[in-house]
């Protein structure tokens, strides 16, 4: 399941790919035109109040991200897949990529460094991650969307 998310659902936009769906984010909805002739479109998730003709719109109600996950929970779990979970850059939307951990020495704390194994990087942006303590928010979030 793909997503464009308008520009004010940024947050949500990275919570959709913590959750490991592509979510992209797209200041200009003039854009939106582009994904409509895609063979699958993405569904559009979007808080203004005007109305799109774009099929796959769902209208978001809720200012907070939580709130807003929660709105469409029913829709996302069923396709909700735990290998994909963290799997995406969530500024960037690409795929993330398992770097050898020497590579990666110098891009992060000594700490981290010393405590973790496995690391993933964007390959575009070259953000590094690994599974710290923020994973168990991310954790939460992934349960509220289950539960």
């Amino acid at each position: 399941m793909r997503f464009v998310c308008d520009v004010m659902l940024g947050k949500l936009a990275k919570y959709l790919r913590i959750l490991g769906f592509d979510a992209i984010y797209l200041r200009d909805v003039d854009l939106l035109r582009q994904y409509a002739r895609d063979e699958d479109p993405p569904l559009f998730l979007t808080r203004r109040q005007k109305r799109f003709a774009y099929k796959k719109t769902t209208y978001i109600t809720s200012e907070n991200v939580w709130e807003q996950v929660k709105e469409i929970r029913k829709l996302i779990k069923p396709f909700i897949n735990s290998k994909s979970v963290l799997g995406r850059c969530i500024n960037c939307n690409l795929l993330l990529v398992d770097v050898e951990k020497e590579s990666i020495e110098h891009r992060v704390p000594e700490f981290v460094f010393h405590t973790y194994d496995s690391f993933k990087m964007c390959p575009q942006c070259q953000r590094v991650y690994w599974a710290g303590t923020h994973t168990e928010k991310m954790a939460q979030l992934i349960a509220a969307v289950r539960s």
